[in-house]
């Protein structure tokens, strides 16, 4: 396990911030503001992206801003209000969405960057290949490691990198989904991450993996979905 002094950013440290520049964010001013990219889920088949200072925390509850007309009905002023107070005059539509991910600086083997929440094939040889979700470890202060959680210990992405381990991304836990439920990112990679599964559930976890976002709670709807060949654009 490798400690190192790099900041990374999860759910915690986000909430920190988005508050610590509340006024910037409801005032729409991003000239000062972060360049901290999130991914989110706007529906089965849909992730959205947004930078800081087009999102914010009402408790654990995550909210985009967006200007397209369609999400005018799903605006939450009173939200609004209660974050920002009288402190905000930014157009656009607020509106809920399930948080899924931040991006991190590592790329995988294909050069697409990978975000928190993304299930990787870590190949350390020819004869050493495992499938793992991406946390983010940190302190309160930030500091930590964006990495593999395992048992009683993580594996860092930078150690990874350092060792020219091939990484590629094969889809996110963001699977069986529940549309009322707050998504705890390091919880769920955890999750998928368990120690005692067999051979079975990595194989099964892996499937529903590839299908993402996906609010789909029976498992064998997942099978239905690489039986027809249906393809999801968890990658865009």
């Amino acid at each position: 396990m490798t400690t190192n002094n790099k900041k990374v950013v999860n759910e915690e440290v986000l909430k920190r911030l988005c508050k610590e520049y509340r006024y910037e964010i409801g005032a729409g001013i991003d000239d000062v503001l972060l360049k901290i990219k999130v991914r989110y889920v706007i529906d089965t088949n849909k992730f959205g992206y947004a930078y800081f200072g087009d999102y914010f925390f009402f408790g654990d509850d995550f909210y985009v801003w967006d200007d397209d007309d369609k999400w005018k009905d799903d605006h939450n002023q009173d939200v609004v209000e209660a974050v920002f107070n009288d402190r905000h005059d930014r157009s656009g539509y607020a509106h809920r969405v399930i948080f899924a991910g931040v991006e991190t600086e590592f790329v995988d083997s294909n050069g697409e960057r990978i975000f928190t929440g993304d299930v990787i094939k870590l190949e350390e040889s020819v004869d050493y290949v495992q499938y793992y979700a991406v946390g983010a470890w940190a302190h309160e202060d930030g500091v930590g490691s964006y990495c593999f959680i395992l048992d009683n210990h993580y594996l860092p992405l930078e150690d990874c990198a350092r060792r020219n381990s091939k990484m590629t991304r094969m889809g996110t836990v963001f699977y069986q989904l529940d549309a009322s439920d707050f998504i705890e990112v390091n919880m769920r990679t955890m999750q998928f991450n368990g120690w005692r599964d067999t051979y079975e559930d990595r194989q099964r976890k892996l499937l529903m993996a590839k299908f993402t976002p996906n609010f789909d709670k029976e498992e064998w709807k997942y099978s239905a979905l690489e039986i027809i060949g249906a393809e999801y654009n968890w990658r865009e």
